[in-house]
Order: structure tokens, then sequence, then C-alpha cells
């Protein structure tokens, strides 16, 4: 049965699969030997969609019968992989930012299947290829404590002439916190007084969607703000 399903995933797209066949195909990895039909099934039961089982927290994982902590931290581990992967595959190629949807989808490599919230610096040079990526904080509190000297060293470093910011609300919402608005405001600002352009801060949420702080106007107006 493991190898018919190895060779159909091998043969054939795996988006029209059901939760069922890629869970089981997921858990072979896991589990060497035995029939993982039916602890697919009692996962299933408990967090109702693929995608909610591997978002699922150890504990959580490791009270469903037959799982235990141990597999249940390896389950746990598959979203980190999974992030590792778009990452590497974003910066392998060359990346050219055209328009606000380049800057979204940019975000969405980075920030797709985080638990928790992580703060992203992406330069620019002046042919808008991105030429570097930083990592400014993790966790809820990375837009607080994220310095403007720390920022503008960076920068500095990499000679950029264009930055994007991006980070995830893994609650799901991507309505802007007070810290997010203050933080965009007050680097976006700054940066246009060295004469570097601020292309868009993007926050992605659950299930695609995303804000765009350059579709909503307020790169730019911010940018006025110093002007005026």
């Amino acid at each position: 049965h493991w190898q018919r399903m190895r060779e159909k995933a091998l043969k054939e797209e795996t988006a029209c699969w059901t939760d069922k066949e890629m869970l089981e195909l997921t858990l072979q990895y896991i589990y060497t030997r035995g029939d993982v039909n039916e602890i697919a099934s009692r996962l299933l039961a408990k967090f109702k969609t693929f995608s909610k089982v591997l978002d699922a927290n150890v504990s959580d994982l490791a009270s469903v019968k037959g799982v235990g902590r141990s597999t249940a931290e390896k389950i746990a581990l598959l979203p980190k992989i999974a992030n590792f992967y778009n990452v590497s595959c974003a910066r392998t190629h060359k990346i050219v930012i055209n328009c606000t949807q380049d800057c979204i989808n940019l975000a969405r490599a980075y920030l797709s299947n985080l638990e928790h919230e992580r703060l992203y610096m992406f330069c620019l040079n002046k042919n808008l290829e991105v030429t570097n990526d930083y990592v400014l904080g993790e966790g809820q509190e990375s837009l607080v404590k994220t310095s403007v000297e720390e920022i503008m060293l960076k920068v500095a470093q990499s000679k950029s002439s264009a930055i994007i910011f991006a980070h995830n609300h893994p609650s799901g919402k991507i309505t802007p916190s007070f810290a997010d608005n203050n933080f965009t405001k007050k680097i976006t600002q700054v940066l246009c007084l060295y004469g570097v352009r601020v292309l868009d801060h993007v926050i992605i949420g659950a299930n695609n969607l995303y804000y765009s702080y350059q579709n909503y106007g307020d790169i730019q107006a911010y940018k006025n703000d110093v002007k005026h």
C-alpha cells in the first residue's frame, strides 16, 4: 500500500488528493512500520484538515491515540521544514520587484507555515533586485524592540536603494496593530530622509490573506508627511 501511494504521488499532481491521502503519505515518513490509516483518521477527526494537523501544537498532537510525544514533535517540525524550503527557493533565484504583488509574493514565500511572528527586512539594489534578507525579530514584540539604528546599519552595509518589510500574524488576522503602524511610519520617514525608499510593508495572515501598506496608500502618506 505504501509503495502504491508513493508511486501515485510521483506520477501525478497531488493537489486533487484528499486530506486523508496526503496525511497517510506524510505519516509514512514518520512511521516506518504498521498501518497509518487509523492514526490518520484519528488526527483528522480531531483537527479536521491536513493543514490543521501540521499546525497543531505538540501537546494536542500527542493526546491523539497512537501518536505519542516523539511522533508529535516530528509532525510539528514539518511546517518548519516547508518554510525553509520556500525560503531556500526564494534565495536561489534572482528576485526583481516590479509591482506591489511582487512584494506580497516575496513575503508569502518567507512567512508561510510559521507558527510564531517573524519580522523580515529585504534589501534591494538600484535595479530593485533583492540582494539581502534579514530577520529583525521574532515574537509579538519584534517590531517594538527593533531599533532604527540596527536597521540603518544593515541598510548601509548592504548599500540598499530600497527596502521591503514583511511580518506575519499567526492569529490569522491581518489588521495592523498600533505597533505595526508606528514602526512602519517611523522607519519609512527615517529612510526617506536618507534617500532610501520603503516599497512596502506586508502583513501575512491566514488563508492567503494579507495587508499591504502600499496598497492602502500608507507608505506614500508617510513620505508626504516628511516633505511637508
